[in-house]
């Protein structure tokens, strides 16, 4: 299979995978919020924030030593490989040793995290630990094999073995949590479904690839240049999860549990869309990797321009939809009681947008193994977004959390990341690409007013009524993209791969 078909056909298996990892949990939230009380999903979210800051550790690592078997691989030199996912494998015993560790230190700090009253019936200390043995374990298995079938662009298997076993599981929090109504039964599934995963990494990678061991020691030079990709790496993530995770714990400490749930039902609905076009990201990293071994700077730039472009089309599309959907699919799900503003809807949308006008750029630079290059940036977005979030959050509640957050990837994340992967890879001015984003902006802006002018005019009293909220939403996108782009030359080369993804979607 050639590296175009195999990403495409790593996209097509990982949406597949995406749309039950998006569906399921949704009905999961859904019987939580319905058969225990909003408060219990906002406790959920604090504890998945809180220890997705504790792996911090991790998170830069793995794209680090995924980056660093590209070559490897594309040299099949399989002492290396053995030898990169053994050191793979010592570093995660000790990550899962120092979240362990600072977890633990956290326990009587518990209370302090949360503004207000929580859940009588619930032992904050056992329910926190169950969520912390959940976390440490894949350490300690085999979690650490799916960075091989990653660099080997075999992420089709990843979203298989996440596909059945995610599905099954999931039907069964359902169930517990719809017949018995128990918060303990329904966190004792996280860590089966853990173990279970990680055993069925370890078969297919021992499957697919029964030469790769872990066994054998890098050279210093090597271990020296992992170490300076993962510090810059890790950087990175902080920032990424300053604007997740620390953005639910200060809402949880200054707002509370039950306005933290709120933001958090918003929030899945954009995190569900991010999923979608994260799995384009994760697909097509690895294909990107080996694209800049082999191929020139000039092809790779040609080949950026046109993934930016499709990728911002189908964002434009995202955000146009959610303009005109959010607030009358958020009464229908959780009820008017618990819906937010319809400014704050909008605030929401902003947030996606701009958030997706840096991840191809990112897909790039994680690609390119500009992580040492990009080791600034990431400390000020973080600082920054942190510290604008506990300004504003005091004057515009949560209002203030979530246009911290914007003005951070807006000025920060996109403007100087992009100008992190022009100077250190492409090496060219930053004009062009500003120019093609300026563009996508305006596109955006005139779709998302005439779907917003025309929804209005539609009731948002049932179900039925999204339809024509939906069609209106894609047709005005489409319309806008198409106005704006019909006679660019990177707009028909992003049709033209396009028209290669539809190909290969039908061979599969």
């Amino acid at each position: 299979m050639t590296r175009t078909s195999r990403s495409i056909s790593n996209i097509i298996w990982a949406i597949i995978y995406k749309m039950i990892a998006i569906i399921m949990p949704f009905l999961v939230r859904t019987v939580i919020i319905y058969k225990l009380g909003l408060a219990y999903a906002g406790l959920n979210g604090l504890f998945s924030s809180v220890l997705t800051v504790l792996s911090l550790s991790e998170l830069g690592f793995s794209n680090a030593i995924v980056y660093s078997m590209y070559q490897p691989i594309h040299d099949n030199d399989i002492p290396q490989l053995c030898a990169l996912l053994n050191l793979y494998k010592k570093v995660y015993r000790i990550i899962g040793l120092v979240v362990a560790g600072v977890g633990l230190s956290l326990i009587p700090a518990l209370n302090y995290l949360i503004k207000g009253a929580y859940p009588q019936d619930i032992n904050l200390v056992l329910l926190y630990l169950v969520f912390l043995i959940n976390t440490v374990m894949s350490y300690f298995m085999f979690s650490y094999k799916s960075a091989l079938l990653t660099a080997y662009q075999r992420y089709d298997i990843v979203s298989k073995i996440g596909l059945l076993w995610n599905f099954v599981f999931y039907l069964l929090q359902i169930t517990t949590l719809f017949f018995f109504k128990n918060y303990y039964i329904y966190t004792l599934t996280l860590p089966v479904l853990t173990i279970i995963i990680n055993i069925r990494y370890e078969l297919a990678s021992r499957k697919e690839y029964p030469e790769i061991h872990c066994e054998g020691s890098l050279a210093k030079a090597k271990l020296a240049e992992i170490k300076k990709s993962v510090s810059g790496a890790l950087l990175y993530k902080v920032s990424s999860i300053s604007r997740t995770s620390f953005d639910s714990i200060i809402i949880s400490v200054f707002l509370g549990l039950t306005v933290l749930a709120q933001y958090q039902n918003y929030f899945l609905i954009i995190s569900s869309l991010s999923g979608v076009l994260g799995v384009i990201n994760t697909s097509i990293t690895a294909s990107v990797g080996n694209s800049i071994v082999s191929k020139s700077q000039n092809e790779n730039y040609h080949d950026f321009k046109s993934i930016l472009t499709l990728y911002m089309c189908i964002s434009i599309v995202f955000t146009t939809c959610l303009v005109g959907l959010y607030q009358p699919f958020m009464k229908i799900w959780v009820g008017i009681e618990n819906t937010l503003s319809t400014g704050m809807a909008v605030l929401f949308c902003l947030y996606f947008f701009v958030q997706t006008m840096g991840d191809i750029v990112y897909v790039y630079r994680m690609a390119a193994g500009l992580w040492w290059g990009d080791r600034i940036r990431p400390i000020v977005e973080s600082i920054a977004n942190v510290a604008l979030n506990i300004i504003l959050v005091k004057y515009f509640g949560l209002y203030g959390v979530i246009s911290a957050t914007i003005l951070t990837l807006f000025f920060i994340n996109f403007f100087w990341g992009s100008e992190i992967l022009f100077k250190y890879y492409f090496k060219m001015s930053i004009r062009e690409y500003v120019l093609l984003q300026g563009k996508n902006i305006l596109v955006c802006a005139v779709a998302v007013g005439i779907t917003f002018a025309l929804c209005s005019l539609i009731p948002d009293a049932g179900f039925w009524w999204l339809i024509p909220r939906a069609l209106i939403s894609v047709l005005i996108a489409v319309i806008a993209i198409i106005c704006f782009n019909s006679t660019s030359p990177v707009f028909q080369d992003s049709l033209f791969l396009m028209q290669n993804i539809v190909r290969v979607f039908r061979k599969v």
